[in-house]
């Protein structure tokens, strides 16, 4: 048979010396660039390039193949040469032993807080995950360089073929506004903050603060100008039409707007300390309840806060939610802005001080409750208020840009092609769950890593912190964690997992990894390597191979004296 191998070409050439050399070199040379690259670009870039690329396995696999070659071509073998057959065959062994773990195995963070238990750990790995009607499927993806991409994933859900493809992918997500031929108005200003001047975006319908000053881009023209009041006012607008409600104790005030009446039924001047008696006068957390009664008589209510308008704005109760109404609670100085006739508009409450941004001196001063128009790139100020309106479009939309923000979240432009030839696309922000209308369904599509189930589950009694003393630095952490396996009939086995002392349990190795800023939950690192006792017996194969290597000598000598005729008893 040994004849037979070395007569075939093909087995002949997979087992040349020629052909290993050849491997070994360019395993080595790829490993060695594999390094740089993670140096350079990080270890997604290196797997994707090198570690997880078709032709670096295809390498290994080759190298394998050479190997069982080598083996077959050389047989049968002496004794001086089993070390060399043991270390050969340990190689192999290693090599498979990482396609194990490579191609089986995972690893993720499990995540417990006090009293609370995990059965589940989430994966290293990023995943795109299709689901619909509580089904999902997914496939691991490894995205790492910004833009276009040819990663792509058949999946089947619910018994239909779905091919979901990354057609583009921003390492640091950001949306940026662009003109558009039709749309809402979008409005860039950069307000004095906590860190300087910082970048905003508004869209009609919008608000934010800046200190003690409430900035509103109202969706039709200017509100009229409102009248002194100490305790803010309650800003309605309906349609095309707008109406103001001075905030007051005195709930027989009242407001009205297109036939809705508005009264205030509730006023705290600081939400948290409602209940004391007397109530702070400071307006600290300013709230009022509205009560609304429309036309027909329908009564409905809403909650607004002055210091948190997205909270408060649109909270409903009562009989009727009054969707078309728009209300907001505005205290202190504001400035309303809004679209008239195609042009930016705006009005502040307070007197606003012009700015020339190249010479740094005032300019003009605007009084307070006049209507101008700002100018792009001027400051406008007003103590220790500063305004700036950076960019105005008439008709914006939001276009996906790579952003310099290092803390910016991924995310990817997934085109998903279903049954019948239908298509759509969506773009998903790495963590977060994007919906797509497709052919009639309502698809779910989530990128990043995805959870995966284990067959026990950990309950987190306490977790300790120890630092060095004076200082806050932790100098060791651990977890005490109960175990629970119906299957292997244990409830509540107690363990202690800290600084290299691992659980392992069921194939499963769990490391302490991390915590919570409050010291009440834990982040242990799980490792699942069914390759690991493999590669562990080729460990033991190499080193017995390089012993029986270090005594051939003897070995020889013992072969010899086997083969020596026997002299004859005298």
């Amino acid at each position: 048979m040994n004849a037979r191998l070395r007569r075939n070409r093909i087995v002949s050439a997979l087992g040349s010396l020629q052909l290993m050399i050849a491997l070994t070199l360019l395993f080595a040379i790829a490993s060695g660039v594999a390094t740089f690259i993670e140096s350079a670009s990080g270890t997604p870039a290196a797997r994707a390039l090198v570690y997880d690329a078709f032709w670096f396995e295809l390498t290994i696999g080759l190298l394998i193949v050479n190997l069982i070659a080598l083996l077959l071509l050389r047989a049968p073998y002496k004794p001086s040469q089993y070390g060399f057959f043991l270390v050969h065959l340990s190689v192999i062994v290693i090599l498979v032993s990482a396609g194990i773990t490579r191609y089986f195995g995972y690893e993720g963070m499990m995540h417990i807080r006090e009293g609370q238990s995990s059965s589940s750990i989430q994966s290293s790995r990023d995943y795109i995950q299709l689901g619909r009607d509580g089904a999902s499927a997914g496939f691991p993806v490894l995205l790492w360089k910004a833009g276009a991409s040819r990663t792509s994933g058949k999946l089947a859900l619910g018994g239909e073929h779905y091919r979901v493809r990354v057609a583009e992918y921003w390492p640091r997500f950001a949306e940026e506004l662009v003109p558009a031929d039709s749309g809402p108005a979008a409005l860039g200003l950069a307000v004095a903050g906590e860190r300087g001047m910082e970048r905003q975006q508004l869209r009609p319908g919008e608000s934010l603060r800046a200190g003690d000053t409430q900035l509103v881009f109202h969706e039709g023209p200017l509100p009229p100008a409102g009248e002194a009041a100490p305790l803010g006012a309650i800003r309605a607008r309906l349609g095309d039409r707008s109406a103001s409600l001075p905030v007051s104790r005195d709930p027989a005030q009242s407001a009205t707007i297109a036939g809705h009446r508005l009264r205030i039924s509730e006023f705290h001047p600081d939400y948290a300390r409602r209940n004391e008696r007397p109530e702070p006068e400071a307006l600290t957390n300013p709230m009022v309840r509205v009560a609304i009664t429309g036309p027909d008589g329908t009564q409905g209510e809403r909650v607004l806060f002055a210091f948190f308008p997205d909270f408060g704005m649109n909270h409903a109760g009562g009989e009727a939610a009054f969707a078309e109404l728009a209300l907001s609670y505005e205290y202190g100085r504001s400035v309303d802005l809004a679209v008239e006739g195609g042009a930016l508009r705006a009005r502040a409450s307070f007197p606003l001080e012009v700015v020339d941004m190249a010479s740094g001196a005032a300019d003009h001063v605007l009084p307070a409750g006049e209507a101008f128009t700002p100018s792009l790139m001027t400051l406008h100020r007003a103590g220790s208020f500063s305004l700036v309106a950076t960019l105005f479009l008439p008709h914006a939309r939001l276009a996906p840009v790579l952003s310099d923000d290092e803390h910016a979240p991924a995310a990817a432009r997934l085109v998903v092609e279903g049954p019948g030839g239908v298509s759509g696309e969506v773009v998903a922000i790495r963590g977060e769950t994007a919906r797509l209308a497709l052919g009639g369904q309502d698809l779910r599509l989530d990128f990043g890593p995805k959870l995966i189930a284990v067959p026990y589950r950990l309950e987190l009694d306490d977790f300790l912190l120890v630092t060095y003393p004076g200082s806050s630095n932790p100098a060791s952490y651990e977890s005490h964690v109960k175990l629970f396996d119906e299957a292997a009939g244990i409830d509540g086995r107690p363990v202690r997992i800290y600084m290299n002392h691992p659980l392992t349990y069921r194939g499963y190795k769990h490391f302490q990894s991390s915590y919570d800023q409050d010291q009440r939950g834990t982040v242990l690192s799980v490792n699942h390597d069914p390759g690991k006792w493999p590669t562990y017996i080729g460990y033991m194969l190499i080193g017995l191979g390089f012993l029986l290597i270090l005594g051939k000598g003897l070995l020889a000598r013992l072969d010899a004296d086997r083969h020596l005729p026997r002299k004859e008893e005298a």
